[in-house]
Formats: structure tokens, C-alpha cells, sequence
């Protein structure tokens, strides 16, 4: 326990209230950190209802709308963040998309590749540009940037904005960190295989699709948000402090054979 002690933590896409976000919340205010939970305004009832939840346990919690395509936005949550907490000590950049259903080449729009990418990549760099400042001011922090199995490999029927984006991901990540690391900020990422999140429901839900899948999973099952979030729990402690640029593969074994 208290793993985050006094730590002031930003969590993206954390409005599902069952989702990788949720469960980052979650598990980081009960490791003492005051957490800021973002989503989009859609997601406000369920970011309350978080809220709630984790202020009648006895931790710290607010929300706060952001769209992460935005710069703008990035801009004003930090700003917000620093004036009512005095600081921001975490930024997990776990807001995602996976694009269409239909993944076929045939039927992708530019349209859909630049909303994917923005989603997936862009937001990482306005995140990472927004909190740094302060990051630095401070003399420490850490990132962690939230990206996919299929940043490493590729799969088939994959919306092409998916796979570029966490490919991308995967190496902006280890730009930032290489360039922060002497400003006490690291930044690391997290690569999760197949869980269990609403947003994977299209393949979670389906059993034919399902038995496919853990063929190709040596551990034989999806995972969960609780192991994403142990994951992110580690990197943002000072438990990583020698760790950056870190590949921190979650996936059962999926991207090894």
C-alpha cells in the first residue's frame, strides 16, 4: 500500500467505469495517489459515479472533460490539476480507439486513419508536451504510455490507423524517454495483448472469434483490467526509478510465438 503516497496522477479514457482507465484509477488512489480522472463529456455520469466511488473509500479523486485530440484541452486539465493540487506527479496515456469494426484496407477512409492516429498517437505527444513543464519544474515524474500487442506485431483485418498508431506509440515512447531522462521524468509503455475492456467486446463477446483467439495465447485466456493496471501501477512508482523506455509487454505470451 502507498506506493503513490502524495502522488498527483492525470488518467485518460477512465470513463467506462469497467475499463483499463477505470481500474488504473482505481487501483492507484488506493496506493495513496490523488487521482484526476479524464474522458470525454459523454462519459461525465460515469466519471462521477468513479469519483464517488473511490472518495467513499476514504482517497482522493476528481474529473475533469477531456477530449485528447485536443491541445487545447491538454492545456487547460494540466493548468487545473496544478492550481488545485500544486502539482502533477502522473500522466497515464491510456485513451484508445480501435477504429472501425471493419478493418479491411478496401473500406478504411483518410478520414478514419487521421481520427485513429489522433486518438492513439497525437494525444500521447499533447499529454506528454502539456505535462513536462510542470514535470520538470519539479525535478520528477513519470509517464506511462499506454499501447498494443499490435505495436510489436501485426494482425490480420486490423484497422491500418490501429497499427500505425501503436507502432508509433511504441516509438515516441522511447523518444520521450530517452530525451527526458535526465529531467528526473521517465516515460515507459505498457502493451497490453487481448483484455477484457468494453472496447474489446467485438472479439470478447463473440465465442467462435474467442476459441480462435487463445489459440494463439500461450496462457489460454484474455486478460484483464486489474493486470493492465498492476502493470501501470509499477511503472508509475518508484519501484521502476531505473526503468525507462520500457516495453512492458502484458499479453499472455501472444507476441512470443
Amino acid at each position: 500500500m502507498n506506493r503513490l503516497h502524495n502522488k498527483v496522477a492525470i488518467i485518460t479514457g477512465a470513463g467506462s467505469n469497467t475499463g483499463m482507465g477505470s481500474m488504473i484509477a482505481r487501483l492507484f488512489a488506493a496506493e495513496g495517489a490523488t487521482v484526476v480522472i479524464t474522458d470525454q463529456s459523454n462519459c461525465q455520469d460515469n466519471m462521477d459515479k468513479l469519483v464517488k466511488e473511490i472518495t467513499d473509500k476514504g482517497h482522493r479523486a476528481s474529473s475533469s472533460v477531456l477530449d485528447v485530440t485536443q491541445q487545447e484541452q491538454w492545456a487547460s486539465v494540466v493548468a487545473d490539476t496544478v492550481e488545485r493540487y500544486g502539482k502533477v506527479d502522473i500522466l497515464v496515456n491510456n485513451a484508445g480507439t480501435p477504429g472501425p469494426r471493419d478493418g479491411s484496407w478496401d473500406k478504411a477512409t483518410a478520414e478514419d486513419f487521421h481520427h485513429v492516429m489522433d486518438v492513439n498517437l497525437n494525444s500521447h505527444f499533447y499529454g506528454i508536451k502539456a505535462v513536462t513543464p510542470h514535470m520538470e519544474a519539479q525535478g520528477s515524474g513519470a509517464i506511462v504510455n499506454i499501447s498494443s500487442a499490435a505495436g510489436i506485431i501485426v494482425f490480420p483485418d486490423v484497422p491500418p490507423g490501429y497499427s500505425a498508431s501503436k507502432g508509433a506509440s511504441r516509438h515516441l515512447t522511447k523518444a520521450a524517454a530517452v530525451d527526458f531522462a535526465r529531467r528526473g521524468i521517465r516515460v515507459n509503455g505498457i502493451f497490453p495483448g487481448l483484455i477484457e475492456t468494453p472496447m474489446a467486446t467485438y472479439f470478447t463477446e463473440a465465442p467462435d472469434t474467442m476459441k480462435e483467439l487463445l489459440k494463439g495465447i500461450p496462457i489460454g485466456r484474455a486478460g484483464t483490467s486489474e493486470e493492465i493496471a498492476k502493470a501501470a501501477l509499477f511503472l508509475a512508482s518508484d519501484d521502476a526509478s531505473y526503468i525507462i523506455g520500457a516495453e512492458l509487454v502484458v499479453d499472455g505470451g501472444l507476441t512470443i510465438i
